[in-house]
């Protein structure tokens, strides 16, 4: 069947979009009907049903241990250690409810959503990690502490989705294996390297950008295969090592000037539109080893793919998905939050290793599932109630029909039928707890008037500091095992935060001064160096009056007019030249 393009307008927010022939096609394969919500609509929903980085003290309801848990105690929710969670002591299909079809789908699921216990914390520490009782959607690791989204790794600290290497902190998005590693965004097989963004094979190194395979290069910005580089200057050793030494970085105001210093040098340099590396027919950024997928951010390995972020597998890939986000492994799902190594999960939630299951949330090697919470090993079952796989496939379809039918229709107006993600007024995270705040900040007022939830009541300490700001010392060589003891106050949001001992003990080996921001801070500050999750059609900047001028050889007189999709909007500083135009400009 010929499709065509069609224009579409986003009933939450009202913005036009576009639905592809391919878009027609996949969905048509799924057989789900077309998004009636534009792609940042989409994003936001499925990441308001994801509190990354909120972490609460409540105790376990079945064996009564003190716990953490990412669910705040007046969330509502029944919350069990994951010892319990995983055990036999508890059956979930004990809370199977009959489907009403005189409600709509959504008010009921929310109802047994509300009955189900659920995992505290998504990890698996004591089980196959070691140490790792703070993190979250954390696996098959050992000593990490307030890490989220994660595996395979070894002394990772304060860190999001780190995925290969050891000694890492206060790093975003490492997918191969790296070592010693600080305030990283982006910087694969490196050691040693620090405050640096998109460093690939660095050694030694501090305030890249874009450098690669480099080593003993410091403020520097598109090199290739360099040493001894300051400023993108070539320097013998002593002189480098002499400009090094003048910036003193490792006290906090050395860095804070370098990094301002940074800053502004970068700037002057051009930068490629995207980085979409050995991938073929690709859009978005940031998109590795994959091929024919349109508006994917960090994902890797994927193939006919649309609208992922954080994604990919190294070993066996993503394929055929839309609109997935921190979920890799696999293929034919659509409107997927964390479903690794699944088939057809559509509308699903934290639920892994399952096969054919539809709008299921926390269901791990499940077949055949519709609107379920909390199974495990699990076929054909309807609201956690078990059916044969003849009444399954008799009544699925007819509640498919009724939810077309009747509507779950939410504060905003907004229509919820078969096809749709959960709404994020139903989600059990406030929204300034999750994940959307990050790439769609509201404020209070806004989120309420929305009809969204808005979390009043998060465990933060303040004014409880013993040590201000001001009166810890500059170098780390000038502080003592005592600050363990301290209570330190952030110089941006006042929220009290201590200093732990694996912490204490990287900061010496790294000669790194003691942080003057928490750790939440810290986290916001590296969001918002990343690029957005959004595209705009842009011309390549080569040539125009706000390039530099530059004595590499181009193949066009005036601008360029190459034009691309690139995730720099339009008004931002940046100068962003198309892919042929930035090689000619790579040191």
């Amino acid at each position: 069947m010929g499709y065509v393009s069609e224009k579409r307008v986003c009933q939450n927010c009202k913005a036009p979009f576009t639905i592809e022939p391919n878009d027609f096609g996949f969905y048509e394969k799924i057989k789900v009907p077309p998004p009636t919500f534009c792609p940042d609509c989409r994003r936001q929903r499925r990441w308001a049903w994801r509190n990354n980085m909120s972490l609460y003290n409540r105790k376990c309801e079945l064996c009564g241990k003190g716990i953490i848990s990412i669910y705040h105690p007046d969330s509502g929710l029944t919350v069990y250690c994951n010892k319990c969670w995983w055990s036999d002591k508890w059956d979930p299909k004990s809370y199977g409810m009959d489907y009403d079809f005189s409600k709509p789908f959504f008010t009921q699921f929310r109802e047994l959503v509300g009955k189900v216990p659920h995992m505290a914390i998504v990890n698996d520490d004591g089980i196959a990690s070691l140490n790792c009782e703070y993190t979250h959607d954390w696996w098959f690791s050992k000593n990490c502490y307030m890490c989220f989204s994660g595996w395979y790794v070894e002394n990772v600290m304060y860190s999001f989705f780190i995925l290969a290497g050891k000694n890492i902190m206060d790093c975003t998005n490492i997918r191969t294996s790296s070592e010693w590693m600080y305030e990283c965004i982006h910087c694969p097989r490196s050691y040693q390297l620090k405050y640096s963004e998109i460093g690939v094979g660095c050694i030694d190194s501090a305030f890249v950008y874009d450098c690669w395979d480099c080593t003993n290069c410091f403020m520097c910005t598109g090199l290739r295969n360099k040493k001894y580089h300051f400023r993108n200057k070539q320097y013998s050793k002593e002189e480098y090592e002499k400009i090094l030494s003048g910036y003193k970085l490792d006290t906090f105001s050395g860095v804070e000037k370098a990094q301002e210093e940074f800053n502004e040098l970068i700037l002057k340099y051009p930068r490629r539109y995207a980085i979409n590396f050995k991938s073929l027919n690709c859009t978005g950024d940031l998109t590795t080893f994959s091929k024919n997928s349109k508006n994917c951010f960090v994902v890797k390995n994927a193939e006919n793919c649309s609208y992922g972020d954080f994604g990919g597998d190294s070993n066996n890939g993503t394929k055929d998905c839309y609109d997935f986000t921190l979920t890799g492994g696999a293929s034919e799902c659509y409107e997927c939050v964390v479903g690794d190594h699944s088939q057809l999960n559509l509308f699903g939630l934290l639920s892994v290793k399952s096969q054919d299951i539809k709008y299921c949330q926390h269901c791990h090697n499940c077949k055949h599932c519709f609107g379920c919470v909390g199974l495990r090993n699990t076929n054909y079952c309807i609201f956690n109630k078990q059916y044969t796989k003849e009444q399954y496939e008799e009544l699925m379809p007819k509640i498919i029909e009724q939810m077309k039918t009747l509507p779950y229709t939410d504060k905003k107006g907004n229509k919820y039928s078969y096809g749709e993600y959960f709404p994020i007024e139903l989600s059990y995270f406030g929204y300034n707890e999750s994940c959307a705040m990050e790439q769609f900040p509201l404020a209070e007022k806004e989120a309420r008037q929305a009809g969204y939830n808005w979390q009043d009541n998060t465990q933060k300490t303040t004014g409880k500091e013993t040590l201000k700001p001001e009166n810890i010392p500059d170098s780390i060589d000038e502080v003592g095992d005592s600050i363990l003891e301290e209570v330190l106050v952030c110089i941006n949001c006042k929220r009290n935060y201590k200093i732990v001992q694996n912490e204490y003990l990287f900061y010496k080996k790294m000669k790194i001064s003691i942080p003057r921001r928490c750790f939440y801070c810290r986290h916001e500050a590296r969001i918002k160096r990343r690029n957005p999750f959004k595209l705009w059609h842009r011309q390549c900047m080569c040539g125009s009056p706000s390039s530099p001028s530059t004595t590499a050889k181009h193949d066009h007189e005036g601008q360029c007019m190459n034009e691309f999709e690139t995730s720099y909007a339009p008004d931002r500083p940046e100068i962003v030249y198309c892919e042929k135009c930035y090689q000619a400009e790579v040191y």
